[in-house]
Protein backbone atom coordinates (compact mmCIF):
# COMPACT_ATOMS: atom_id res chain seq x y z
CA UNK A 1 0.00 0.00 0.00
CA UNK A 2 1.51 3.68 -1.21
CA UNK A 3 -0.47 5.69 1.49
CA UNK A 4 0.75 5.16 5.32
CA UNK A 5 -0.70 7.45 8.04
CA UNK A 6 1.43 7.84 10.96
CA UNK A 7 -0.23 8.20 14.42
CA UNK A 8 -1.38 7.76 17.54
CA UNK A 9 -4.92 7.70 17.51
CA UNK A 10 -5.97 8.91 21.21
CA UNK A 11 -4.63 12.64 20.43
CA UNK A 12 -6.45 15.02 18.83
CA UNK A 13 -3.92 15.64 15.91
CA UNK A 14 -3.79 11.65 15.07
CA UNK A 15 -7.48 11.71 15.12
CA UNK A 16 -7.73 14.28 12.91
CA UNK A 17 -6.32 13.12 9.86
CA UNK A 18 -7.16 8.89 10.71
CA UNK A 19 -10.91 10.41 11.68
CA UNK A 20 -10.77 12.35 8.04
CA UNK A 21 -8.96 9.38 6.06
CA UNK A 22 -11.43 6.82 7.23
CA UNK A 23 -14.39 9.24 6.37
CA UNK A 24 -13.22 9.10 2.65
CA UNK A 25 -12.92 5.68 2.65
CA UNK A 26 -9.51 5.60 1.26
CA UNK A 27 -7.59 2.73 1.53
CA UNK A 28 -3.97 3.55 3.78
CA UNK A 29 -1.57 1.85 6.31
CA UNK A 30 -2.08 2.86 9.78
CA UNK A 31 0.90 3.24 11.12
CA UNK A 32 1.40 3.66 15.06
CA UNK A 33 3.34 6.10 16.70
CA UNK A 34 3.15 5.16 20.38
CA UNK A 35 4.05 8.78 22.30
CA UNK A 36 3.77 6.81 25.60
CA UNK A 37 7.09 5.10 24.43
CA UNK A 38 8.83 8.17 22.66
CA UNK A 39 8.19 6.52 19.07
CA UNK A 40 8.15 9.94 17.87
CA UNK A 41 11.78 10.46 18.71
CA UNK A 42 13.41 7.74 16.95
CA UNK A 43 15.54 8.34 14.02
CA UNK A 44 13.47 6.85 11.95
CA UNK A 45 10.54 8.84 12.61
CA UNK A 46 12.24 11.93 12.53
CA UNK A 47 13.64 11.40 8.87
CA UNK A 48 9.96 12.03 7.81
CA UNK A 49 9.14 14.49 10.09
CA UNK A 50 12.20 16.58 11.61
CA UNK A 51 9.68 18.14 14.27
CA UNK A 52 9.54 14.87 15.39
CA UNK A 53 5.10 15.41 15.93
CA UNK A 54 2.91 13.20 14.55
CA UNK A 55 0.91 12.66 12.70
CA UNK A 56 2.40 12.04 9.43
CA UNK A 57 1.80 11.15 5.84
CA UNK A 58 4.01 8.83 3.87
CA UNK A 59 3.21 8.61 0.29
CA UNK A 60 5.80 6.82 -2.72
CA UNK A 61 8.66 8.16 -0.52
CA UNK A 62 7.48 11.32 -0.29
CA UNK A 63 6.21 12.53 3.44
CA UNK A 64 3.88 15.70 4.76
CA UNK A 65 3.62 16.56 8.11
CA UNK A 66 0.94 19.32 10.22
CA UNK A 67 -2.50 17.25 10.62
CA UNK A 68 -4.25 20.31 9.02
CA UNK A 69 -2.54 20.29 5.76
CA UNK A 70 -2.54 16.22 5.82
CA UNK A 71 -6.62 16.96 5.66
CA UNK A 72 -6.42 19.38 2.73
CA UNK A 73 -4.55 16.72 0.62
CA UNK A 74 -6.46 13.76 1.44
CA UNK A 75 -9.45 16.12 0.39
CA UNK A 76 -8.13 16.08 -2.77
CA UNK A 77 -7.98 12.66 -3.11
CA UNK A 78 -11.70 12.45 -2.85
CA UNK A 79 -12.94 15.92 -4.58
CA UNK A 80 -16.92 14.38 -5.37
CA UNK A 81 -17.81 14.32 -1.68
CA UNK A 82 -16.99 18.54 -1.79
CA UNK A 83 -15.02 18.23 1.97
CA UNK A 84 -12.35 21.27 0.39
CA UNK A 85 -14.76 23.24 -2.01
CA UNK A 86 -13.51 23.78 -5.30
CA UNK A 87 -14.77 27.47 -5.02
CA UNK A 88 -11.86 29.92 -4.23
CA UNK A 89 -14.08 31.57 -1.73
CA UNK A 90 -15.15 28.17 -0.41
CA UNK A 91 -11.74 26.89 -0.11
CA UNK A 92 -10.48 30.31 1.30
CA UNK A 93 -13.82 30.15 4.38
CA UNK A 94 -12.01 26.15 5.11
CA UNK A 95 -8.69 27.49 4.91
CA UNK A 96 -10.09 30.24 7.76
CA UNK A 97 -11.63 27.96 9.75
CA UNK A 98 -9.15 25.53 9.72
CA UNK A 99 -5.79 28.28 10.48
CA UNK A 100 -7.48 29.51 13.13
CA UNK A 101 -8.15 25.90 14.66
CA UNK A 102 -4.49 25.97 14.78
CA UNK A 103 -3.87 29.50 16.01
CA UNK A 104 -6.62 29.59 18.84
CA UNK A 105 -8.74 26.54 19.28
CA UNK A 106 -6.46 23.36 19.21
CA UNK A 107 -3.92 25.71 21.42
CA UNK A 108 -6.83 26.61 24.40
CA UNK A 109 -7.71 22.98 23.97
CA UNK A 110 -4.37 21.72 24.15
CA UNK A 111 -3.85 23.60 27.48
CA UNK A 112 -6.59 22.14 29.59
CA UNK A 113 -5.56 18.28 27.71
CA UNK A 114 -1.96 18.58 29.29
CA UNK A 115 -2.93 19.98 32.63
CA UNK A 116 -6.21 18.52 33.61
CA UNK A 117 -5.33 14.84 31.94
CA UNK A 118 -1.91 14.28 29.92
CA UNK A 119 0.44 15.48 32.49
CA UNK A 120 -0.70 12.84 34.96
CA UNK A 121 -0.39 10.05 32.90
CA UNK A 122 3.06 11.23 31.89
CA UNK A 123 3.89 11.26 35.27
CA UNK A 124 4.37 15.01 34.94
CA UNK A 125 2.46 15.60 38.77
CA UNK A 126 -0.66 17.53 39.01
CA UNK A 127 -2.59 20.02 37.41
CA UNK A 128 -0.56 23.98 37.80
CA UNK A 129 -3.80 26.05 38.67
CA UNK A 130 -2.29 29.15 37.15
CA UNK A 131 -2.01 27.09 33.98
CA UNK A 132 -5.36 25.75 34.26
CA UNK A 133 -6.92 29.42 34.56
CA UNK A 134 -5.18 30.57 31.11
CA UNK A 135 -6.27 27.67 29.79
CA UNK A 136 -9.83 28.10 30.76
CA UNK A 137 -9.85 31.74 29.98
CA UNK A 138 -8.25 30.87 26.85
CA UNK A 139 -10.90 28.39 26.29
CA UNK A 140 -14.38 30.56 26.44
CA UNK A 141 -12.91 32.91 24.42
CA UNK A 142 -12.40 31.09 21.57
CA UNK A 143 -15.78 29.25 22.40
CA UNK A 144 -17.38 32.18 22.02
CA UNK A 145 -16.47 32.83 18.73
CA UNK A 146 -16.98 28.94 17.41
CA UNK A 147 -20.66 28.99 19.45
CA UNK A 148 -22.05 32.05 17.85
CA UNK A 149 -20.23 31.19 14.57
CA UNK A 150 -22.01 28.03 14.83
CA UNK A 151 -26.03 29.42 15.21
CA UNK A 152 -28.17 28.52 12.33
CA UNK A 153 -25.48 25.97 10.73
CA UNK A 154 -25.17 22.47 10.51
CA UNK A 155 -21.33 22.60 10.58
CA UNK A 156 -18.81 25.18 10.87
CA UNK A 157 -18.73 26.22 6.38
CA UNK A 158 -22.31 25.31 6.06
CA UNK A 159 -21.90 21.84 4.69
CA UNK A 160 -19.49 19.42 6.02
CA UNK A 161 -16.09 19.99 5.35
CA UNK A 162 -12.08 19.65 6.55
CA UNK A 163 -12.67 21.92 9.34
CA UNK A 164 -15.30 20.41 11.17
CA UNK A 165 -12.65 17.58 11.17
CA UNK A 166 -9.79 19.57 12.71
CA UNK A 167 -11.89 22.19 15.16
CA UNK A 168 -14.23 18.32 15.90
CA UNK A 169 -10.92 16.68 17.06
CA UNK A 170 -10.18 17.93 20.59
CA UNK A 171 -13.34 17.42 21.51
CA UNK A 172 -13.08 13.38 21.99
CA UNK A 173 -11.19 14.82 25.41
CA UNK A 174 -13.25 16.83 26.26
CA UNK A 175 -14.28 14.91 29.31
CA UNK A 176 -11.43 14.08 30.93
CA UNK A 177 -9.71 17.51 30.28
CA UNK A 178 -12.95 19.06 31.37
CA UNK A 179 -13.86 21.38 29.05
CA UNK A 180 -16.52 23.86 30.28
CA UNK A 181 -19.44 23.41 27.80
CA UNK A 182 -22.46 24.03 29.46
CA UNK A 183 -22.97 27.58 27.98
CA UNK A 184 -21.93 26.43 24.99
CA UNK A 185 -24.64 24.89 23.22
CA UNK A 186 -24.26 25.66 19.74
CA UNK A 187 -20.58 23.49 20.45
CA UNK A 188 -22.50 20.54 21.76
CA UNK A 189 -25.29 20.19 19.40
CA UNK A 190 -22.72 20.35 16.08
CA UNK A 191 -19.95 18.40 18.04
CA UNK A 192 -23.00 15.38 18.34
CA UNK A 193 -23.03 15.44 14.76
CA UNK A 194 -19.80 14.81 13.96
CA UNK A 195 -19.59 12.15 16.73
CA UNK A 196 -22.17 10.16 15.19
CA UNK A 197 -20.27 9.80 11.67
CA UNK A 198 -19.46 6.23 11.63
CA UNK A 199 -15.69 7.49 10.66
CA UNK A 200 -15.35 8.67 14.28
CA UNK A 201 -16.68 5.60 16.27
CA UNK A 202 -14.50 3.88 13.66
CA UNK A 203 -11.45 6.14 14.80
CA UNK A 204 -12.01 6.14 18.33
CA UNK A 205 -12.01 2.31 18.47
CA UNK A 206 -8.34 2.31 16.54
CA UNK A 207 -6.81 3.33 20.14
CA UNK A 208 -7.57 4.14 23.78
CA UNK A 209 -5.76 6.42 25.96
CA UNK A 210 -4.44 4.88 28.94
CA UNK A 211 -6.04 5.68 32.21
CA UNK A 212 -4.21 8.45 33.96
CA UNK A 213 -2.19 7.57 37.10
Amino acid sequence: MSLRIHAFPPSPRGFKALSFANHIGIDFEFVLVDLTKGAQRTPEFAKLNLNQRMPVLEEDGWSLWESNAILQYLATKKPELGLLPKDERGRADVSRWMFWESAHWDQACAMLIWERFVKGLFGGGPADPAEVEKGLANFHRAAKVLDQHLKGRDFVCGALTCADFALGSPMILAEPAGFPLEDYAEIRRWYGRLAALPAWSKTQAMGQMPAAA
